[in-house]
């Protein structure tokens, strides 16, 4: 198996890491809300890129098979009023 390095970008500039903690509600239990995260480095998405952006009302992550030629695999949308808190982990120097 060969490891395939995924770049990280937020706001289409390289960082080591993005995470994304949220709240959601449960479908059949409208008071039962659990907090969810999206860990960049820890997502099982096979990509070349992930970028993550605050475009007007969401946090947009976008997965892309090849950045250069535009080639998406897909898009997540999470609304920015659910979003708790998000951390960017630069890259060191």
């Amino acid at each position: 198996m060969t490891d395939i390095k995924k770049t990280i970008k937020f706001h289409g500039l390289e960082v080591a890491n993005v995470i994304v903690r949220y709240t959601q509600r449960e479908v059949n239990k409208p008071d039962a809300i659990k907090i969810q995260e999206f860990d960049a480095t820890k997502d099982p998405q096979i990509c070349e890129t992930v970028n993550i952006q605050v475009v007007s009302e969401f946090v947009t992550i976008t997965f892309y098979k090849n950045e250069s030629d535009n080639i998406i695999i897909r898009r997540e949308l999470i609304p920015t009023f659910i979003v708790e808190h998000i951390w960017v982990s630069d890259l060191q120097q």
